[in-house]
């Protein structure tokens, strides 16, 4: 039987008015299946109802569980609507920072000096404990820190467990690890504005912002501490008192040799020298090379008195001078063609003010000449000199963007090769 007659019944009668006008009223509805018809009809019309009632009820279920990204906006308390929250993406910094991390307060992690050490030459933190500390905890270490008068190339041992370091703390002192002298006398002298010579606390706290990546900015501000140990030291207990240039730059020089004694003394056992094997772990520790051929080739050589500090001091030197170095040796080539040891040579003394040890460049080339030709291609020795010198962060991130698997077999290699 046709359903048009019953549409028009039903229309006529006003009972589709009525049906949707006042859907909650059984006997509304029971009025209108009496006036339908014959049964057949009211069959009809009772399974028609049924089904968009079930559509009805799973259409916005299916909206309400898909939230924002479903067919209608879900209605929520205050009468805004859901917002889907995107993970935040962690740095690599940020990751190392919190895992060396000792203590914690108010919620927060923070270094104290001997966790920044640590995170330049452990591939992991001592322990994952944590210990949580109290205002007066803080105010007690902050009131041992240091003052500039104080200051030696042995600060941060001096320091050690009794210091606490933020975030943006922990990001200037790897920036003052690769930066040039140059690049913090720029920087120095954009807020020095009255060209006193000194700033002040907020003033440096735009200087730190200006050395490091500009996405870390909002991060240092939300993890800040009203005072650090580093603060302290520039700027006293009650941060009142200016830091001179002159204390400024020196603290930078005392910081890189500190760090590169402790990385030399860790690898020549505390000794004057290290070997020049030693020296190829220090220089590829970042790298998955295989070192047996690196190792193959230094034993071949005659033998030598090995590397002194003042040697790996001056390499150190001509690494934060890296980009210097690169354009440099353009000057000596075409197209990347591999240099001579003289050329490289030369190069460095442009960039230094002074030459390298003959040893320390026989060494170098020694270690990258994986062909034996006694010629080297700087655009490989750059890109392994870059990652060391930012001490294997950009390594560590393509492992944790590799996924747990990359980075255990990553591991592996490396330990297999340190053997």
């Amino acid at each position: 039987m046709a359903l048009r007659p019953l549409g028009r019944q039903l229309s006529r009668s006003g009972l589709l008015w009525k049906a949707a006008s006042q859907p909650k009223s059984l006997r509304n509805l029971s009025q209108g299946l009496q006036n339908a018809g014959n049964g057949r009809r009211r069959l009809y019309f009772l399974v028609g109802v049924g089904s968009c009632a079930v559509g009805t009820v799973w259409w916005f279920r299916k909206a309400r569980e898909e939230g924002e990204g479903g067919v209608l906006p879900v209605a929520r308390a205050g009468g805004s609507e859901k917002v889907e929250e995107k993970p935040v993406k962690v740095s690599g910094r940020e990751l190392r920072y919190k895992s060396f991390a000792s203590y914690v307060y108010k919620g927060e992690p923070y270094m104290s000096a001997r966790d920044f050490l640590d995170s330049l030459i452990r591939d992991g933190p001592r322990s994952v404990d944590k210990e949580v500390i109290d205002d007066k905890i803080l105010d007690k270490m902050l009131w041992g820190t240091p003052g500039r008068r104080k200051g030696s190339d042995h600060l941060f041992k001096d320091m050690w467990n009794s210091s606490v370091l933020s975030y943006g703390d922990y990001l200037f002192l790897l920036t003052a690890l690769i930066k040039t002298r140059r690049q913090f006398e720029i920087a120095f002298r954009m807020y020095d504005v009255d060209n006193s010579d000194f700033i002040d606390h907020e003033e440096f706290s735009r200087v730190e912002k200006s050395v490091t990546a500009q996405r870390d900015n909002a991060m240092i501000e939300q993890k800040r501490l009203a005072k650090s140990s580093l603060s302290v030291h520039f700027f006293g207990y009650r941060g009142n008192q200016r830091l001179f240039s002159r204390d400024f730059f020196k603290f930078l020089e005392d910081l890189q040799s500190e760090v590169r004694r402790m990385e030399f003394d860790q690898y020549s056992g505390s000794s004057p020298t290290m070997s020049e094997e030693d020296f190829a772990r220090v220089l590829l520790r970042h790298t998955t090379w295989d070192l047996d051929p690196v190792f193959k080739r230094l034993r071949g050589r005659p033998p030598s008195l090995g590397i002194s500090f003042q040697q790996f001091n001056d390499f150190c030197q001509l690494l934060n001078s890296l980009e210097d170095f690169s354009v440099a040796m353009t000057m000596y080539t075409i197209a990347g063609q591999p240099v001579s040891e003289e050329e490289f040579g030369r190069a460095a003394h442009i960039c230094l003010g002074k030459p390298l040890d003959p040893n320390l460049v026989s060494t170098v080339f020694e270690i990258f000449d994986k062909d034996g030709d006694h010629k080297l291609s700087y655009r490989e020795f750059i890109a392994v000199m870059k990652g060391w010198k930012l001490r294997g962060y950009k390594m560590r991130e393509k492992k944790q963007l590799g996924g747990p698997l990359e980075e255990f077999k990553a591991c592996v290699k490396m330990e297999m090769r340190d053997k």
